[in-house]
């Protein structure tokens, strides 16, 4: 006789039937997973929950603290008045690491291309995880009639944390709404090499 004739079908239910071999590991299993159940406590399970959502945290904490990278955004804020214009802009150092030589140019410009108004904001120094406003950062443009298009222009210069000039120029066109927000953010630069 074979081996395949020797098997003898348990039914376990009218539907189902099961080898004694396969009876045995499924009731092992079931063993098992009693064991655990009556090892493990909501207790146990909270402290495993508040490890692993700690572990994720220090991940979290590592790139934003730890890793050398170099990112640097620039936030401006439209406004048109009765009397003309406003632009507010902040410099936020979202990377770990310091920039240096920082200097922002915003100016305000007619559909001609001809400049109505523009400012410069220098700073020697911003550290990591640092946002700056300033009074050389608004920008006030009156008896510019409210009723045309215009152009704002934004160039930032800096010196990375591996101290290499990065520069960049974004140009946003307004006029057609009274608030307008923009975030402009610089390509980001891990140090790591």
């Amino acid at each position: 006789m074979n081996d395949d004739e020797d098997i003898q079908l348990i039914k376990i239910s009218d539907t189902v039937y099961a080898t004694k071999d396969e009876l045995e590991k499924s009731e092992q299993a079931a063993e098992m997973l009693q064991t655990i159940q009556e090892t493990l406590s909501p207790v146990r399970l909270l402290a495993a929950s508040l490890v692993v959502l700690l572990l994720f945290s220090s991940v979290f904490a590592t790139y934003y603290w730890v890793i050398p990278r170099d990112a640097v955004n620039v936030e401006v804020i439209y406004m048109q008045s009765g009397g003309g214009h406003v632009i507010l802009a902040q410099v936020h150092n979202v990377g770990s690491r310091g920039i240096s030589e920082v200097s922002v140019e915003i100016s305000f410009e007619d559909q001609e291309g001809n400049e109505l108004n523009n400012t410069i904001f220098y700073r020697e120094e911003i550290g990591a995880h640092i946002s700056v406003a300033s009074n050389d950062l608004e920008l006030t443009v009156p008896g510019a009639t409210v009723w045309d298009n215009y152009e704002i222009k934004i160039t930032i210069n800096y010196k990375d944390g591996k101290n290499n000039q990065r520069t960049k120029t974004w140009t946003h066109p307004v006029g057609d709404y009274v608030y307008e927000w923009f975030s402009n953010k610089v390509a980001r630069n891990w140090l790591i090499i």
